[in-house]
């Protein structure tokens, strides 16, 4: 196995260029060349199929089949620094999404005091989308995560913790007595999460099925700030019932004939990490939160 010839290969699939291939890598075109006929002796296929106009190719179907384990095999590559790095150090790094962070840690707050935890991780916080990122790349150990679909990635995986559900919400100051379907929903001001947030996708998917579009008039990623806006009735919004929870001076405008996704509460870290008796603990006591 040469680690060098795949990154080649991987780059040449992305490029579709032996030149501009052999310039990333700083190497001259003959190389890349023979990289490649090395990988095609030994599989005994022909990997790519070249085009006639400007030095372009594309895969064939067993180049595509040897790419996706080149893929994996220079990702498990890559993180094994990053694992003997993680290894060294004290701390454990932990995704933290803010909403999801709030829901989870008190449920399990007193476990880790018990077995002095508290002190070994080090927190990460950011939108669930972005520590999924960071979770595949090796940046962080292990991750809380907020999702409507669950990860397909099979280095991955991962512990359902709850199922929630979306809401529209509203002060309790607010009449909502006269919104009784999305066209009449989407006319209120709405104080939206952004980006960011998977609530901004999911509110996405709704107007391009439902053809409605919502009266943005602000959005934020601090999902505290939404929450005070909506309870001092500067508009409505729309978020998972784990924010919500025992907050006080807020609604849930019901509208039956919505279709909304779940919201999946994970706990989600790569399966292949090893490691030692203060991690065992952590993912211990994580993983029985759906035991409660």
């Amino acid at each position: 196995m040469n680690l060098k010839d795949y990154q080649y290969f991987k780059k040449l699939s992305e490029l579709k260029n032996f030149s501009d291939t052999a310039a990333f890598f700083g190497v001259s075109q003959p190389t890349i060349t023979y990289s490649l006929k090395r990988l095609e002796d030994s599989c005994g296929l022909s990997l790519v199929k070249r085009k006639s106009y400007a030095n372009s190719l594309s895969l064939t179907y067993a180049g595509e089949q040897l790419l996706l384990h080149i893929n994996r095999i220079l990702q498990e590559n890559d993180l094994i620094n990053v694992d003997m790095e993680r290894i060294k150090r004290e701390k454990i790094v932990m995704g933290w999404p803010p909403i999801i962070t709030s829901y989870v840690i008190p449920k399990v707050f007193d476990e880790l005091r018990k077995e002095k935890l508290l002190v070994a991780i080090e927190p990460v916080a950011d939108g669930s989308k972005d520590l999924l990122t960071k979770l595949t790349n090796g940046e962080i150990d292990l991750s809380l995560l907020g999702t409507t679909v669950l990860p397909q990635e099979n280095h991955l995986d991962y512990q359902l913790l709850k199922e929630h559900h979306f809401k529209f919400i509203a002060s309790t100051e607010k009449d909502i007595s006269h919104i009784h379907s999305i066209e009449e929903l989407f006319e209120e001001d709405f104080i939206s999460l952004n980006e960011k947030s998977v609530h901004s996708q999911v509110l996405q998917r709704l107007t391009e099925h439902y053809n409605v579009v919502p009266k943005t008039m602000f959005q934020t990623d601090d999902y505290k700030l939404v929450l005070n806006l909506v309870r001092a009735n500067k508009g409505i919004s729309f978020i998972t019932e784990t924010a919500i929870q025992d907050v006080p001076g807020l609604q849930v405008i019901d509208i039956p004939d919505i279709q909304l996704p779940s919201f999946y509460i994970l706990f989600v870290y790569r399966h292949n990490m090893i490691g030692n008796e203060t991690l065992g603990k952590l993912m211990h006591i994580f993983k029985g939160i759906y035991k409660k």
